[in-house]
């Protein structure tokens, strides 16, 4: 761990030979990942010191010379594994350990990745011994300030190294974000073969099927226009449209980018200055004094009185028998009101996202948003809250229909074109885009930089912009800029790329064909001798080991059949509003916190729910509490947690005093407290002669009212029931030159290698 602390959890090595004054200490460059094996090395050769990380020398100090053990001293000398005095522990598994009498060099490190204990016969003249930790009570002493022993971990992994977590760069979100592998979508046409995508249209009518929302005229030249965008690059549309007869959604506004919470609040919100909000509860306009008390329940709605400030009118103007709710009820706690937030929609519709796009209209106040889309990466994106929101004033109307083919490619994992630099905090934002790059901006290498603007051309120059006094060939033309319709007319090809990708990552569901998603990177050559090579390569883009059906529990079985899930409800005894910030909707689904260690409303945290004249929030001993349930009970092999953010009053305790497994028989079991890395989620094991029944959630306490959770996985043990008729994807290998029997071999169980001789 570095001196970040908690915040910043990497590997390190420390040295001090007996001459040298001082310890010297040398650091991984970036933060060490959970739930992956990695191959460390360290090597000192009297002059220099080394750390490699599965085989890439990442540090390096002169400060230590020397030998270790100073003929003039001879002091005895301690070895200590995963940690140091500090107390500064690394909160994982150590399968094996090596030590050697001289430096290993780079090229017998990598060689000895390739090995494992168990495989060298005899010790090697400079092997001093391998320790498989097996012994450990008996040979090492714990130096942790706990009575427990270090774990023991029996692993099966290979008895190679393929690094397969595919890392995006810094500034990007997902495994399509990764150089290598859209760099194969660019470079592989078979990657970006015909795809047909299935989307649905969500027309509201009134009770009597009059008064739509749009007109079949518009849904038709809609499609058609969206076809012709997109068909050229491999992706048509398969249109469904949703008609809803409900004259109460009918008649009342739907407000695209207006939280409800926010209405009446004293701030003046300009996305909920409407005249059907009542100017944002009276906050965007000055309310005159009004004689409220003549006024007050006099069975008559007051307009003069119909603000926050006055209760709005006592009630008159949110009662059905006295007035057109649809026209006078503002107050946000009204049953009636005549708004609704785009999230209560969706909520009422409650929409499948997992086999359709969901579209949806709402209007905007004085702002005029024209979209907005929900990223693949978002939590929402296969579910009911998500999809694309549109005003019907810029859906298919000539001349306002490149406005949701925009928004698609949001949904398709697209940025701005101007992302780069108009989208970033600062000057030294370190995703800011100075020439076009897979790593910053938009993430597209064929997209120059170009600040926001509507013209159909380069921006004209004008005063420096972070370096930039102009931009030119800038893509104004291309779908994702903000021009209008007559200018904008075609994708890149880095862009098409990157919506092929998701729609194999991510969206499988939404197209009828069922074919796996792709290998994203060629087999890797892992092993070799003189008559045979082994071969490995990558799973499936999207992870999914077994044949897809959507929805079934085969989704979420990964190899030697181990059922990986996220929370899928999440509830909290706190009066927060659920589905307002920090509710515990944050903490459902994968983790979405894009900067840990900084406060981020995507996810619980008691705060939501803190009264300043009611403290503490979270009262010991027990404190405040989440609690997370999964779609499927299983026997847990594993619990991984992630807290992004603790208070700094709670940053060297116990932030969660507690966590207990929630049995389908009824028990508890409680782990205790837990320390947290707001970056590095926390993974414990679960003992399976502790934990040997069904597990369908868990509880977390915390006295920390400034926590935040983002999220929660429950692993099970392998050959799980869920995953028991699932039927694994089969790889078909074919050889040029071809095989002497056959044209292709089939590899039908999870296996990813190959011996070829």
């Amino acid at each position: 761990m570095s001196d970040q602390g908690k915040r910043d959890p990497r590997y390190f090595f420390s040295l001090k030979t007996d001459r040298a004054r001082k310890v010297t200490t040398i650091t991984d460059h970036r933060s060490y990942l959970p739930n992956q094996w990695v191959h460390l090395a360290i090597t000192y050769d009297g002059r220099l010191m080394k750390l490699y990380v599965n085989g890439a020398q990442v540090a390096t100090s002169g400060e230590q010379v020397g030998s270790i053990f100073s003929p003039l001293t001879s002091k005895c000398k301690v070895l200590l594994l995963g940690g140091n005095t500090l107390n500064q522990n690394y909160r994982g598994y150590i399968e094996h350990v090596s030590l050697w009498r001289i430096a290993r060099s780079q090229k017998e490190i990598l060689e000895d990745m390739t090995l494992m204990a168990h495989e060298v016969d005899a010790p090697l003249p400079h092997l001093i011994f391998q320790e498989t930790l097996l012994n450990v009570k008996s040979i090492w002493s714990p130096m942790k300030d706990s009575p427990s022993l270090p774990q023991i971990e029996f692993t099966s992994h290979p008895d190679y190294l393929l690094d397969t977590s595919l890392d995006p760069p810094p500034c990007g979100q997902t495994v399509c974000d990764n150089v290598e592998v859209i760099t194969s979508y660019n470079n592989l046409p078979s990657f970006r073969r015909k795809k047909v995508v299935r989307y649905r249209v969500v027309n509201i009518y009134d009770d009597h099927h009059r008064n739509p929302t749009i007109h079949r005229e518009q849904i038709d030249f809609q499609h058609q226009q969206l076809n012709d965008a997109f068909s050229p690059y491999n992706i048509t549309w398969e249109l469904e449209v949703l008609e809803v007869r409900n004259s109460t959604l009918r008649h009342r506004l739907i407000l695209a980018n207006c939280e409800i919470s926010k209405i009446g609040d004293e701030n003046c919100d300009p996305e909920c200055n409407h005249t059907l909000t009542g100017y944002d509860g009276g906050d965007c306009r000055h309310v005159r004094h009004a004689s409220f008390n003549r006024k007050k329940q006099n069975g008559v709605c007051d307009m003069d009185c119909n603000y926050e400030k006055y209760n709005f009118d006592g009630g008159d103007c949110c009662n059905p028998e006295i007035t057109d709710v649809t026209k006078t009820c503002f107050d946000p706690d009204s049953p009636y009101r005549a708004y609704l937030d785009v999230k209560e929609l969706k909520n009422w519709l409650n929409l499948n996202g997992s086999t359709h796009l969901n579209i949806f209209f709402a209007n905007s106040s004085e702002e005029e948003l024209a979209g907005m889309a929900t990223f693949p990466w978002d939590k929402e994106a296969l579910v009911h809250l998500g999809g694309i929101v549109l005003n019907p004033s810029f859906y298919g109307i000539p001349g306002h229909t490149h406005t949701m083919i925009h928004e698609i490619g949001h949904s398709l994992g697209l940025y701005h074109v101007f992302k780069g630099i108009s989208e970033i905090f600062s000057c030294s934002d370190p995703c800011m885009e100075t020439e076009p790059s897979f790593e910053t901006g938009d993430l597209c290498h064929d997209t120059n930089p170009t600040p926001t603007h509507k013209v159909c051309g380069d921006p004209a120059p004008g005063s420096d912009m972070c370096g930039f006094r102009s931009f030119q060939n800038t893509p104004f033309n291309n779908f994702m800029s903000y021009a209008d319709d007559d200018c904008t007319n075609s994708f890149t090809p880095n862009q098409v790329a990157r919506m092929h990708c998701y729609l194999d990552l991510v969206y499988q569901g939404w197209q009828p064909v069922k074919k796996p998603a792709p290998i994203a990177l060629m087999p890797q050559m892992v092993d070799w001798t003189s008559s045979s090579i082994t071969l490995e390569w990558f799973p499936p883009i999207d992870r999914h080991f077994f044949e897809r059906v959507v929805g079934s529990s085969c989704d979420l079985c990964m190899e030697d059949r181990v059922l990986v899930q996220y929370a899928f409800s999440a509830s909290s005894p706190m009066p927060c509003d659920p589905s307002g910030h920090w509710s515990p909707r944050g903490a459902e689904g994968h983790p979405d916190v894009e900067q840990p260690c900084k406060a981020d409303v995507r996810t619980w945290s008691p705060n939501s729910a803190v009264k300043q004249i009611v403290p503490p929030a979270c009262p010991e001993p027990q404190g405040c509490y989440l609690e997370l349930e999964f779609q499927y009970p299983v026997i847990p092999e594993s619990l991984t947690i992630w807290v992004t953010f603790v208070s700094s009053d709670w940053d060297s305790k116990e932030a969660v005093n507690d966590i207990k497994l929630l049995m389908v028989s009824g028990q508890n079991i409680s782990l205790g407290p837990q320390n947290f890395f707001c970056d590095i989620p926390l993974t414990i094991r679960l003992d399976n002669r502790k934990v040997n029944e069904e597990v369908y959630g868990i509880q977390i306490y915390t006295l920390d009212e400034l926590l935040e959770i983002d999220a929660a996985m429950i692993s099970s043990v392998p050959q799980s029931k869920w995953c028991a008729n699932c039927r694994a994807i089969r790889y078909k290998v074919i050889r040029d030159p071809p095989f002497q029997k056959g044209s292709s071999v089939i590899i039908s169980d999870l296996s990813r290698k190959f011996v070829d001789t």
